[in-house]
């Protein structure tokens, strides 16, 4: 898949949250994994192994494979910063990119937790695209990696 459709997702969207952003694009959407977890970070391990898993089956190398779960991880635990709930994760493939999308409900009368310097130069290091939701009754992240080149099966 030509990672422009993601691209253009992006710049169509832009600002509009995510509910319009990457996540929704009708050529973004595939077969996902679909992962509740607790809003507490002991779970975060089972994140990692599932996020790795999908980067693995999207073509990315190992190093690119630690960067998406790093990203992934930092998302989740900003959510998990900002929610009594639980969390949905969908992981999915397009082609050569690996897309993970988050989504709970806020904790009563709290916002999405700022993302502070230091997360927020790690997910735009480890990352292609993210973007983040904050709604009165959602809170949510969408991130994606593509593989930069192609393995060899």
């Amino acid at each position: 898949m030509d990672t422009g459709i993601l691209l253009a997702a992006e710049t169509e969207t832009r600002g509009y949250g995510m509910s319009a952003g990457i996540q929704d694009h009708p050529d973004v959407v595939g077969e996902d994994v679909w992962l509740t977890i607790p809003p507490f970070s002991e779970y975060l391990r089972t994140v990692r192994l599932v996020a790795a898993d999908a980067a693995g089956r999207a073509g990315l190398d190992y190093d690119e494979i630690e960067d998406f779960r790093i990203a992934v991880d930092e998302l989740c635990h900003l959510l998990m910063s900002s929610t009594d709930h639980e969390i949905e994760l969908a992981l999915g493939v397009v082609g050569r990119c690996v897309l993970a999308r988050g989504r709970t409900l806020p904790r009563a009368g709290c916002r999405l937790a700022p993302l502070n310097d230091l997360s927020r130069t790690i997910i735009d290091s480890v990352s292609d695209h993210h973007e983040l939701l904050e709604r009165d009754d959602e809170l949510g992240f969408a991130v994606m990696k593509e593989a930069r080149r192609v393995r060899a099966r």
